[in-house]
């Protein structure tokens, strides 16, 4: 009978506690993410370059949604197309818990909470540089582009982070570093992949309050929750 590559890899199903995918796969998915980036940045520089109107609206929701198909493409490539295992061995399956979807709303206010704790510290010591940056309501454009940043920002963007920071890196780092250290690096990296530096504290609690969420449910749709609900009223508020 064909080995299926479980087998191969003396792995447990995807379903449980592992994945086939290995922490090298991830590091290979995180250099094609980081390589997109550079790539988009420049880019943008070049299109500006000698022009002294703003970027067009359109130019910044493509800018926007690039990364993130580059997250799925990096998913795909070194995880599910690899591997041959289905899309919900990413977390795209039911949470584990009935009720699982009760966890995202303690984790959301504990984020929010951090992050407004944050702030006052970092006011109190005189830190400006170090304040996390509001999105810039014009960042958003006009009409439909706005409304389609809208969504990449506070649904579909959430949602891809989810299943690249937690449904493939994360469980990627459970086999060989244990939930504690996975759970830190994945988040290190969750952090230092938004670049702003005043969100980047914030940004490091809410991963591993995502990460929590995820190795307690063993799927991303709680993570998800609290995620987009957290994005959708940071543009609220920035509106």
């Amino acid at each position: 009978m064909k080995e299926n590559v479980q087998d191969k890899m003396d792995i447990e199903p995807v379903s449980g506690r592992f994945v086939p995918w290995s922490a090298r796969d991830a590091m290979r998915g995180i250099a094609l993410v980081a390589a997109g980036a550079v790539i988009i940045i420049g880019g943008l520089a070049l299109y500006q370059r000698g022009r002294d109107a703003p970027v067009d609206d359109a130019v910044v929701a493509v800018a926007i949604i690039l990364p993130h198909l580059i997250m799925v493409a990096a998913t795909w490539i070194f995880g599910a197309r690899k591997y041959r295992t289905p899309w919900t061995s990413l977390g795209l399956g039911r949470p584990r818990h009935r009720l699982s979807m009760l966890l995202p709303w303690p984790v959301l206010i504990g984020s929010i909470g951090f992050a407004g704790m944050y702030v006052v510290a970092i006011t109190a010591i005189g830190a400006d540089s170090l304040l996390p940056a509001p999105v810039p309501s014009d960042l958003l454009g006009e009409g439909a582009i706005k409304l389609f940043n809208i969504a990449v920002i506070g649904v579909v963007g959430p949602l891809i982070e989810e299943l690249f920071f937690r449904g493939f890196l994360l469980a990627a780092l459970l086999r060989p570093l244990g939930p504690g250290r996975a759970a830190l690096v994945s988040s290190v990296i969750f952090s230092a992949g938004h670049v702003n530096i005043g969100v980047m504290v914030p940004f490091f609690v809410s991963g591993l309050l995502l990460s929590w969420l995820y190795l307690k449910t063993r799927s991303i749709w709680p993570g998800f929750t609290a995620h987009a609900a957290q994005n959708l009223l940071a543009l609220s508020l920035s509106a």
